[in-house]
């Protein structure tokens, strides 16, 4: 599935799970937590094709990454002072970035599985563990990754759900090709589904 289709899935689960979050007692408290739940929503829906330069997400987030480490590495030749006075912010970065460095490269693999929702939640919980951020907007993140996990399991060319145990490539019973008209048919389905969603619920 293309990022549309990604971002347009994402939407839509992310304003489900925010009807059934309250029932769990986790309630924006403001309008701007519940734009930030949906952000984290969307955010979550492409991250998994992060693990190619091809996709969207992928092709900013490496050459932004490229473009920190360089610099960095140019402060430590001709400033390393610098480097020392903001030593804790850099491990905050290191952590934070840690699991996205150790992905593999080839697409459709490691994150499009069970596994890397697993790494994903301990990864939370080591992060509640040390920093103050709500679970609110973890359930976001988790959402839009499910999404897209959910999104090209029903492409033709399937995920596979339990790497790297099983290299299989699992998909549902009724599949469309990427990028083919049924998605893009999905894609508008899903867009004006949203819309009213969003009218009904304001108004």
């Amino acid at each position: 599935m293309l990022a549309p289709g990604h971002q347009a899935l994402g939407l839509s689960s992310g304003l489900i799970v925010m009807t059934i979050l309250p029932q769990m007692g986790l309630v924006p408290d403001t309008p701007f937590e519940a734009v930030l739940f949906m952000i984290f929503v969307l955010f979550g829906s492409l991250l998994p094709d992060i693990d190619t330069p091809r996709s969207k997400l992928g092709y900013h987030f490496w050459r932004i990454l490229i473009f920190i480490l360089l610099l960095a590495f140019g402060f430590y030749l001709f400033a390393p002072e610098y480097l020392d006075q903001y030593r804790e912010e850099l491990k905050v970065f290191v952590m934070l970035m840690a699991p996205l460095l150790v992905m593999v490269k080839s697409h459709r693999k490691m994150t499009h599985s069970v596994l890397f929702i697993g790494i994903l939640t301990i990864y939370h919980v080591i992060i509640t563990h040390f920093f103050d951020v709500p679970s609110f907007y973890f359930f976001g993140f988790i959402t839009g990754v499910v999404s897209h996990l959910l999104g090209d399991y029903m492409t033709k060319r399937g995920i596979p759900l339990f790497y790297p145990i099983y290299r299989k490539h699992f998909r549902f019973l009724f599949t469309f090709k990427t990028g083919s008209s049924i998605e893009k048919g999905l894609v508008w389905f899903l867009s004006v589904w949203n819309i009213w969603f969003l009218v009904t619920q304001v108004f």
